[in-house]
Protein backbone atom coordinates (compact mmCIF):
# COMPACT_ATOMS: atom_id res chain seq x y z
CA UNK A 1 0.00 0.00 0.00
CA UNK A 2 1.04 3.34 -1.44
CA UNK A 3 0.49 6.35 1.73
CA UNK A 4 1.08 9.27 0.10
CA UNK A 5 2.31 12.49 2.19
CA UNK A 6 -0.17 14.84 3.23
CA UNK A 7 0.59 18.43 1.96
CA UNK A 8 -0.07 20.78 5.07
CA UNK A 9 -1.41 23.90 2.96
CA UNK A 10 -1.76 26.95 4.76
CA UNK A 11 -4.80 29.03 4.84
CA UNK A 12 -2.56 31.91 2.96
CA UNK A 13 -2.40 30.39 -0.48
CA UNK A 14 -2.78 33.81 -2.50
CA UNK A 15 0.18 35.15 -4.25
CA UNK A 16 1.19 38.72 -2.98
CA UNK A 17 3.18 39.87 -6.29
CA UNK A 18 0.16 41.69 -7.61
CA UNK A 19 0.21 43.63 -4.32
CA UNK A 20 3.52 43.90 -4.11
CA UNK A 21 3.66 45.12 -7.85
CA UNK A 22 1.14 47.94 -7.16
CA UNK A 23 2.60 49.07 -3.89
CA UNK A 24 6.06 49.49 -6.11
CA UNK A 25 4.21 51.56 -8.51
CA UNK A 26 2.54 53.70 -5.90
CA UNK A 27 6.05 54.57 -4.47
CA UNK A 28 7.28 55.56 -7.51
CA UNK A 29 4.66 57.49 -8.94
CA UNK A 30 4.58 59.78 -5.95
CA UNK A 31 8.97 60.28 -5.82
CA UNK A 32 8.25 61.17 -8.91
CA UNK A 33 5.38 63.50 -8.89
CA UNK A 34 7.03 65.07 -5.48
CA UNK A 35 9.99 65.32 -7.60
CA UNK A 36 8.35 67.38 -10.79
CA UNK A 37 6.56 70.17 -8.07
CA UNK A 38 10.03 70.64 -6.72
CA UNK A 39 11.49 71.30 -10.39
CA UNK A 40 8.54 73.27 -11.22
CA UNK A 41 9.83 76.13 -8.93
CA UNK A 42 11.57 78.61 -10.46
CA UNK A 43 14.83 79.61 -8.68
CA UNK A 44 14.08 83.23 -6.56
CA UNK A 45 16.61 84.81 -4.53
CA UNK A 46 14.23 85.16 -1.30
CA UNK A 47 14.44 87.87 1.07
CA UNK A 48 16.40 87.09 4.55
CA UNK A 49 13.40 87.20 7.86
CA UNK A 50 13.32 85.43 10.62
CA UNK A 51 10.40 82.98 10.89
CA UNK A 52 8.94 79.35 10.51
CA UNK A 53 11.67 77.17 10.19
CA UNK A 54 9.73 76.05 6.73
CA UNK A 55 6.36 76.07 5.97
CA UNK A 56 4.53 72.61 5.18
CA UNK A 57 3.49 73.11 1.14
CA UNK A 58 0.32 71.01 1.03
CA UNK A 59 -0.19 69.49 -2.54
CA UNK A 60 -2.65 71.86 -2.83
CA UNK A 61 -0.98 75.00 -2.06
CA UNK A 62 -0.69 77.58 -4.70
CA UNK A 63 3.09 78.88 -5.29
CA UNK A 64 2.70 82.27 -6.71
CA UNK A 65 6.36 83.59 -7.91
CA UNK A 66 6.81 87.22 -8.36
CA UNK A 67 10.83 87.83 -10.20
CA UNK A 68 12.57 91.23 -9.68
CA UNK A 69 10.51 92.76 -13.18
CA UNK A 70 7.39 92.06 -12.21
CA UNK A 71 6.67 88.55 -13.79
CA UNK A 72 3.94 86.48 -11.86
CA UNK A 73 4.72 82.63 -12.28
CA UNK A 74 2.68 79.91 -11.55
CA UNK A 75 3.87 76.79 -12.01
CA UNK A 76 6.64 78.25 -13.80
CA UNK A 77 4.35 79.66 -16.69
CA UNK A 78 3.82 83.63 -16.75
CA UNK A 79 0.19 84.48 -15.70
CA UNK A 80 -1.48 87.97 -15.56
CA UNK A 81 -2.78 89.30 -12.30
CA UNK A 82 -6.63 88.69 -14.19
CA UNK A 83 -5.61 84.87 -14.43
CA UNK A 84 -4.33 84.48 -11.02
CA UNK A 85 -7.44 86.10 -9.23
CA UNK A 86 -10.26 84.10 -11.39
CA UNK A 87 -7.62 81.12 -10.74
CA UNK A 88 -7.45 81.38 -6.78
CA UNK A 89 -11.13 82.43 -7.04
CA UNK A 90 -12.06 79.41 -8.59
CA UNK A 91 -9.70 77.47 -5.84
CA UNK A 92 -11.49 79.47 -2.98
CA UNK A 93 -14.80 78.56 -4.33
CA UNK A 94 -13.93 74.91 -4.11
CA UNK A 95 -12.24 74.84 -0.52
CA UNK A 96 -15.42 76.57 0.72
CA UNK A 97 -17.22 73.95 -0.48
CA UNK A 98 -15.55 71.62 1.36
CA UNK A 99 -15.10 73.27 4.29
CA UNK A 100 -11.43 74.56 4.08
CA UNK A 101 -9.75 77.58 2.73
CA UNK A 102 -6.87 77.79 -0.22
CA UNK A 103 -3.92 78.17 0.73
CA UNK A 104 -1.12 80.57 -1.09
CA UNK A 105 2.46 81.12 -0.94
CA UNK A 106 4.21 84.28 -2.59
CA UNK A 107 7.29 83.70 -3.53
CA UNK A 108 9.08 87.42 -3.88
CA UNK A 109 12.89 87.76 -5.13
CA UNK A 110 14.76 90.30 -2.97
CA UNK A 111 15.36 92.28 -5.58
CA UNK A 112 11.72 92.82 -6.29
CA UNK A 113 10.13 96.16 -5.89
CA UNK A 114 7.85 96.36 -3.11
CA UNK A 115 5.05 97.80 -5.68
CA UNK A 116 4.62 94.36 -7.65
CA UNK A 117 3.80 92.89 -4.14
CA UNK A 118 1.49 95.32 -2.89
CA UNK A 119 -0.26 95.05 -6.74
CA UNK A 120 -0.70 91.08 -6.35
CA UNK A 121 -2.06 91.80 -2.56
CA UNK A 122 -4.68 93.95 -3.66
CA UNK A 123 -5.42 92.22 -6.04
CA UNK A 124 -5.89 88.94 -3.88
CA UNK A 125 -8.13 91.11 -1.39
CA UNK A 126 -10.02 92.17 -4.56
CA UNK A 127 -10.71 88.39 -5.05
CA UNK A 128 -11.54 87.94 -1.32
CA UNK A 129 -8.57 86.70 -0.22
CA UNK A 130 -7.46 87.38 3.14
CA UNK A 131 -4.61 85.26 4.03
CA UNK A 132 -1.68 84.34 2.52
CA UNK A 133 2.62 83.47 2.78
CA UNK A 134 5.52 85.13 1.74
CA UNK A 135 8.28 83.15 1.37
CA UNK A 136 11.80 83.73 3.29
CA UNK A 137 15.02 82.73 4.11
CA UNK A 138 15.96 82.53 7.52
CA UNK A 139 19.34 84.60 8.09
CA UNK A 140 22.92 82.98 7.98
CA UNK A 141 20.99 79.79 6.41
CA UNK A 142 22.96 79.39 3.20
CA UNK A 143 21.59 81.70 1.56
CA UNK A 144 21.62 81.86 -2.07
CA UNK A 145 18.51 81.08 -4.58
CA UNK A 146 16.07 78.85 -3.43
CA UNK A 147 14.82 75.68 -5.14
Amino acid sequence: MIIRPRHNRSAFGFDMTPMIDVVLQLIIFFLFTSQLSQVARSPIDLPEEQGEDQLAVSPGTIVIDVTFEGVYLIDGQERSLEEIARLVSLEQTAAETRGGSVDLLIRADRSAPAAHINVLANRLSSAGIRRWNLGTNKPGGGGGRSP
